[in-house]
């Protein structure tokens, strides 16, 4: 395995390596919508973004207020100038949004103490080859923080919902075991044992909760062969070429059973 401690977000998502995001991609759709899909930024993405760089490198003053809105000549020039030195630009109620969220998290005990362990590595950029299909694979992950000394990787992720209920929902939603999984393994592939995966979840709106969740280790081995399964499909289609839905030509689609009434009585 290779790390680079100081690799950008952008040169990492551009290195050819799969990656977990293309195996989630492929769970939860097909291959076609995954070697077809335009990455795009969001406002959403902005705010998650902002987040990250304010809790994990707030020395690099990466975030930048804007205007009020996203829309307007001041705006624009903004926006140049932010992406040309490699800033996030928020407008200002994004912005103080954004800071709020990074101080919640900051000031729950437990969350601070993990981020701000001194042994911790943040948002470096970890490269591995792995034998899939008979062939060397390559794989990358970029967690958001590493704790050798505690064999402990944690990522942070804005939410909606940070209740039990609602971030098993959001996993299920958006394969975050996948995603854990997918880091687990990769740091294995030579050696490096990671007992503890946690997920640091942060809701956007006051009061801005912070709750941390892991995964059951039940959970864990079965999300490892779903995205074991996963990777093997990836990489057959990329061998073959064939990136189809697998999909039938037509698909007869079922009466579900809650349709289907048991007591059904006429009525007289």
């Amino acid at each position: 395995m290779s790390v680079d401690y100081k690799m950008s977000n952008k040169d990492y998502h551009n290195y050819p390596a799969y990656s977990s995001s293309d195996v989630k991609k492929v769970a939860s759709s097909t291959l076609a919508h995954w070697k077809n899909e335009v990455r795009k930024e969001s406002a959403a993405f902005d705010l998650g973004s902002a987040v990250h760089s304010l809790i994990l490198e707030p020395e690099l003053n990466s975030v930048v207020e804007g205007t009020e809105t996203r829309r307007g000549k001041d705006w624009t020039a903004m926006k140049e100038a932010a992406d040309f030195a490699g800033k996030i630009l928020l407008p200002r109620k994004e912005y103080q949004v954004a800071e709020q969220m990074a101080q919640a998290a900051m000031f729950t005990p437990h969350v601070a103490e993990i981020i701000n362990d001194t042994h911790a590595i943040k948002e470096a950029s970890y490269f591995a080859t792995d034998s899939v299909r008979g062939r060397d694979t390559d794989l990358k992950c970029r967690p958001d923080g590493l704790l050798p000394n505690k064999k402990l990787m944690f990522d942070i992720k804005t939410c909606q919902d940070a209740s039990p209920n609602g971030f098993a929902k959001a996993v299920r939603d958006y394969s975050y075991d996948i995603q854990a999984s997918f880091y687990k393994h990769c740091m294995e592939l030579e050696g490096f044992t990671i007992d503890r995966f946690l997920f640091i979840c942060i809701e956007k709106q006051n009061p801005f909760i912070v709750q941390v969740h892991e995964l059951s280790n039940e959970y864990l081995n079965h999300s490892k062969k779903r995205m074991m399964d996963t990777l093997k499909i990836i990489k057959e289609a990329d061998m073959n070429g064939d990136y189809s839905t697998g999909w039938p030509e037509v698909n007869t689609i079922a009466l579900p059973s809650w349709m289907v009434k048991t007591d059904f009585e006429i009525p007289v």
